[in-house]
This record gives C-alpha cells, structure tokens and sequence, in this order.
C-alpha cells in the first residue's frame, strides 16, 4: 500500500517538473536571457519546489494540457480528416486530359524553339 503513495509523491514531483520547465520556456522566450528573466525564473523555481501552493498551478497545467489535447484532436479530425470526405467536381487532373493538353503544348513549343535556333543558323 504504501508504494502507492510514493508512486504519487514521485508522479506530483514530475508534473512540477514539467510546470516549471514550462513556465522557464515562456520566460526565456518572452524576456530573453537577460538578469530579470533569471530572477523570475529563480522565484518560480522555488515557488514550485518548495510552496505549500503549488499545487493550484500543477492542477492548472495538467487541465490546460488536458484541453490542448482536445482541442487539437477536434481541429485535426475537421481540416485534415474530415476534408477527405470528397465531393464537389473533380478535377481537370483526374481525367488525363489537362496533362495531355500540357504535353501538347511542350511539344508545340520544343518545335518553335527548334525552327528559331534553326533560322539563326542559317537553315
């Protein structure tokens, strides 16, 4: 029974972790490297080790992640898998007929191309 709750205890400490590497990250990219972002980073370092209050912030983070993930998912099952659905007309490329077309226009123009170098020449 008690394993149980050193497995908490070390899982509480691992969100705090990721809490506190969080908040470094947006600190170092919002103030940069400079001596206030290494003060703030410090305090939160030992808000989140050390105060009795950190756990509204680890519960507030462990939801947001939560969300995110939800929120993805539904944004990522509209665009990209619910876009593959079909309907609407097909398109020129799925008959064929605009590649020939293309390859007839390559053609047509290779041999412009030939009788203009021709004429250069002198033939």
């Amino acid at each position: 029974m008690f394993w149980l709750f050193e497995f908490i205890k070390d899982m509480v400490f691992i969100v705090k972790i990721f809490v506190l590497l969080a908040i470094v990250s947006f600190i170092i990219n919002h103030l940069g490297k400079g001596p206030l972002a290494i003060v703030l980073i410090m305090g939160f370092t030992y808000f989140m080790i050390f105060s009795p209050y950190a756990w509204f912030f680890e519960g507030t983070y462990v939801l947001m992640m939560l969300l995110m993930f939800g929120l993805s998912s539904v944004l990522i099952d509209l665009f990209f898998v619910g876009g593959m659905a079909g309907g609407g007309e097909a398109s020129p490329m799925s008959h064929g007929g605009d590649l020939a077309g293309r390859v007839a226009a390559a053609g047509r123009g290779r041999q412009m191309a030939q009788g203009m170098t021709g004429r250069f020449r002198g033939r």
